[in-house]
């Protein structure tokens, strides 16, 4: 994650809102905030990878009336 533009205070920010749901989501699925934290890292690694390797063909990525997403 790239916060160094918007400084410390920003990520803190974007830290306790993934915290916050992180432990909302833990308790709808009645798991431990520790397994939903490590699900996280792992999915934001696995996307992370597969952006990079560009396994998500550009079609995809946009939807039926051909507006694109970031």
């Amino acid at each position: 994650m790239e916060f160094e533009e918007d400084g410390p205070y920003a990520a803190n920010s974007e830290l306790r809102y993934i915290t916050l749901e992180l432990m909302r989501l833990a308790e709808k699925k009645s798991t431990t905030f520790e397994q939903m934290a490590e699900d996280y890292v792992k999915n934001t690694f696995h996307l992370k990878k597969l952006i990079e390797e560009k396994e998500f063909p550009e079609k995809t990525l946009k939807s039926k009336d051909g507006i694109g997403y970031p």
